[in-house]
Order: C-alpha cells, then sequence, then structure tokens
C-alpha cells in the first residue's frame, strides 16, 4: 500500500547542489534535487530509512559559505532518492533558504506546489 504523504505548504523550487548528511553512524554525499523551507528531496550515496533524524550541511549555488541544518527527518525513500522534513532551523539558516527560494522563483517566474 503507498505510503500517503502530507500536501506541501511551501514553495518548491528545483535546484542542483551538493550537500553532505550525517546521522545515526553514516556520512553520506549527494545532490539537493529540490527544495523549500520545510522539504527537501535528495538524491545521496548511502542508504537511509524512514524515521532517521539527519544533519545536512548544503551548499546553495553562489553562497559562500555552507548551510548546516540539524534535527532533519527522513520522510520517504525510493533507492537512492528521500525526502526530507526539516522540523526546526536556526533563524539565520531559515533565512538564507528563504531568500534563495525567493530569489529562483523570481528567476524562473513560477513555483511548485503540491
Amino acid at each position: 500500500m503507498a505510503e500517503s504523504h502530507k500536501p506541501r505548504s511551501h514553495a518548491r523550487v528545483p535546484v542542483s547542489c551538493f550537500l553532505y548528511y550525517l546521522g545515526e553512524g553514516l556520512v553520506g554525499t549527494g545532490k539537493v534535487c529540490d527544495l523549500s523551507v520545510k522539504g527537501w528531496r535528495i538524491e545521496g550515496d548511502k542508504p537511509v530509512s524512514v524515521g532517521m533524524k539527519l544533519t545536512l550541511r548544503v551548499f546553495l549555488p553562489d553562497q559562500p559559505k555552507a548551510i548546516d541544518i540539524e534535527g532533519v527527518t527522513v520522510q520517504w525513500v525510493q533507492g537512492h532518492v528521500f525526502g526530507l522534513e526539516t522540523v526546526t532551523m536556526n533563524a539565520v539558516a531559515e533565512a538564507r533558504i528563504q531568500q534563495f527560494i525567493l530569489s529562483m522563483l523570481e528567476s524562473s517566474g513560477s513555483s511548485r506546489v503540491a
């Protein structure tokens, strides 16, 4: 039976940027495929499982400094692709991600909310 997913309430933008993810004895690298303030779709090199708590170090395009985000939860997994939910985030990281998303939406003239 297919898992039910909560509807998204934040604009999600396609992106391709590098990240590290760490948690429960694993260190993985991957690519952010799309993101919103509260959610991420990642393609990674190490397997994760639903419910795992991860810490991310994300390198957004044209940003001089990486963003560290703790307490991200794996929501779904399909092979090497997985979805993450951000429950809490420090104000600086959240502001940087919001600004990045806003600039991506303005440059593309569209958003995906599903």
